[in-house]
């Protein structure tokens, strides 16, 4: 494997403007590239006034694999190299990224996080911010700072890179073959991109501009000039306090605990909750106290910077957003997730393409919008996504996917069970309300309780889903439910058990398998300071770096848990070492849940071409209008294909065409 990495300087703002957008800015230029053969150890450092070394070239040519940090930017850049520099094309099956590697071990995915997350002694220069800021980045009329001495130190820098990416592949476990493939098509996808609705979008944000201004003069008269934008959260949290007092129900939402230490937050799950229980009676205020929460949330609505963000990231020509999917993304679970115009994200509560064209039309006019203006721009989120001229989307979506997969690898009478209802083609919510005795007029309930309560959620989290419902009940009618829900599924109960004592047996019995249903636990002892690996079919392994069993304090008293690294978990600066989190049953369900149902949406991401987006367990295809009939019919044909190794798993899409995107 050869290692390399790039060092630029460019007139593009990286960060604003995406990837894609920067390696193919005029502008961009390279610095310095670092490269290390780990066959041989052999070390080059190059810069653009030397001629490439006939070794350097021998060894990108027959290497097996050209692995760089977030390669989908190095390979960018290479092409800078390639018709600049006389570089030799590397094809692209040779490409492998550690980033991804990291994220498929569990690991955080920046490399000195992840350095530091292994323990490694070998670490990246602090001297790189200040490097990139004199030599990356223009001077205020555009040129660039022109520094031998700092060049070399550049070097230096670019060299470290290359070794601490070198000590983190060798720490942690390559990519399977089909992982690599896997990351390899995200980067096809990635470089075909998304079209975003320019006018749409630039009309929109004019919008929301407006709008937030009317915030602005709202929070003022409420608060008497305290509050002045919807952005000071710590005076709108004062403000609260002040108004309320400690010891108020909404005071007592607010609290949350981070690293031991009580905070206030007013973060957006809060401000919801607050809100519907507003909205339900459930907490009785005055109207200054509501509208001023109102006010922050409606200011702080994603709409806003995601639309600002849309036309950041788009192609100044062909109004593409590229490099938005990252594979593996969410690593417990390998499923994929977005970066920068960040769709998953986007609310599936959306305008449709009618709607949203009408809404377009009178924002193209400067007609104003009836109703609150941040809900519909939220709304416009999801058809800001279009496909070209003479193109349309085919969208399909696996329906319940999680609440099929969850029975199939429990192997156990019951999860067949509610397997059949799906094989049968009955609404499993209603079932469900059926099965604890409440009929099928309580199908909301039956919903709210199959989303919520599979992994092991308890009152608090079946209370958390039902307002997203439209419900509101009291913890003990919300306990009632969860009980009903547990004993009529006591092969989900069982199965957290069985999982939770696997992966116990696991650590304790190191190199032995243990199953639970279709499920295989195994600890690595060796590898990251121990690894619980969680192995299911389909090339489907998921990881739990240095896990042990811990005695841990819980609400039932002191109990042995599975702890482990928890790489979004990012500790402080002056931390010895990675914040770990606690295992249980319930979150073991979830993850390999989520993981098998990534796969299934793998599976099928490799037979397909034309892919623009894959959002949660969604496939979103631009194909050519014509052809979208039988592209629609070959979709749900192979969606609803169950694979070889997930035999009896009953799988049911119904994909649809649309002009825009949308739910």
């Amino acid at each position: 494997m050869l290692i390399i990495d790039f060092e630029t300087r460019s007139q593009c703002d990286l960060k604003k403007k995406g990837s894609s957008n920067y390696c193919l800015d005029p502008s961009t230029d390279i610095l310095c590239m670092a490269a290390l053969c780990t066959d041989t150890e052999s070390k080059w450092l190059w810069y653009p006034d030397e001629e490439l070394p006939q070794a350097l070239r021998y060894a990108i040519e027959n290497a097996d694999l050209v692995c760089a940090h977030n390669a989908e930017f190095d390979m960018g850049i290479y092409q800078i190299a390639v018709t600049d520099y006389g570089f030799p094309q590397i094809p692209k099956q040779k490409w492998y990224c550690s980033s991804a590697q990291c994220r498929v071990n569990a690991i955080p995915a920046g490399l000195d996080d992840a350095a530091w997350a292994l323990g490694l002694k070998t670490r990246k220069y602090s001297k790189g911010a200040h490097l990139i800021k004199k030599l990356s980045m223009p001077r205020p009329d555009g040129t660039f700072l022109e520094d031998e001495e700092l060049l070399i130190d550049m070097g230096d820098y670019c060299m470290q890179d290359v070794i601490v990416t070198t000590a983190v592949v060798r720490a942690t476990r390559p990519m399977t073959q089909m992982e690599h493939q896997d990351w390899l098509k995200t980067v096809e996808v990635n470089q075909r991109g998304v079209l975003i609705d320019y006018d749409l979008a630039t009309s929109a944000l004019d919008y929301s501009d407006t709008e937030q201004s009317a915030i602005a003069i709202k929070l003022i008269d409420i608060t008497d000039g305290v509050v002045t934008r919807h952005s000071q959260s710590a005076r709108i949290r004062d403000w609260l306090v002040a108004r309320l007092g400690d010891d108020h129900a909404i005071i007592k939402l607010m609290e949350v605990y981070k690293e031991g230490v009580k905070k206030l937050s007013l973060d957006k799950n809060i401000r919801r909750n607050i809100l519907n229980m507003i909205e339900n009676s459930e907490i009785i205020v005055d109207d200054d106290v509501r509208d001023v929460v109102q006010l922050l949330d409606d200011g702080n609505k994603s709409s806003v910077a995601k639309f600002k963000r849309m036309l950041e990231m788009c192609d100044e020509e062909d109004h593409r957003v590229r490099g938005a999917f990252v594979f593996a993304g969410a690593s417990q679970t390998l499923r994929y997730t977005s970066r920068g115009l960040q769709l998953h994200n986007m609310r599936r509560d959306c305008w449709s393409a009618d709607e949203a064209e009408h809404i377009a039309h009178l924002m193209a006019q400067g007609e104003p919008l009836e109703g609150d203006v941040m809900e519909t721009l939220s709304k416009l989120l999801r058809p800001a996504i279009i496909p070209a001229q003479g193109n349309i989307f085919v969208v399909g979506d696996w329906s319940s996917i999680e609440a099929r997969v969850l029975p199939w690898l429990s192997d156990s009478d019951g999860g067949d069970a509610k397997l059949q209802i799906f094989k049968e083609g009955k609404d499993v919510y209603i079932e469900a309300a059926k099965a604890m005795g409440l009929g099928e007029s309580s199908r909301q309930i039956g919903k709210v309780a199959e989303l919520a309560l599979g992994y092991q959620g308890g009152v608090n989290a079946f209370n958390s889903m039902a307002r997203n419902y439209g419900l509101s009940m009291s913890d003990a009618e919300a306990q009632g439910v969860v009980d009903k829900w547990r004993s009529t599924n006591a092969w989900a109960v069982r199965f957290w058990a069985e999982l939770e004592q696997a992966a116990k047996d696991a650590i304790s019995f190191p190199t032995k398998k243990f199953h639970a249903g279709m499920v295989t636990y195994l600890f690595a002892p060796d590898m990251m300071e121990g690894t619980l690996l969680c192995l299911m079919e389909g090339d489907t392994i998921i990881q739990y770096p240095k896990a042990k069993l811990e005695m841990v304090a819980t609400k039932f008293g002191d109990r042995v848990q599975i702890t482990a690294l928890k790489a979004s978990l990012k500790p402080k600066a002056d931390a010895k070492q990675w914040l770990r989190t606690s295992i249980y049953g319930g979150l073991l369900a979830e993850n390999c849940t989520q993981a098998f149902a990534a796969a299934i949406l793998r599976n099928a991401l490799r037979q397909l071409d034309d892919v623009v987006a894959s959002v949660h367990d969604e496939i979103v295809l631009e194909v050519g209008y014509d052809e979208s009939p039988t592209v629609l019919k070959n979709l749900q044909q192979l969606m609803e294909e169950t694979p070889s190794w997930a035999e009896g798993l009953p799988l049911t899409a119904e994909p649809v065409i649309m002009r825009r995107y949308g739910k």
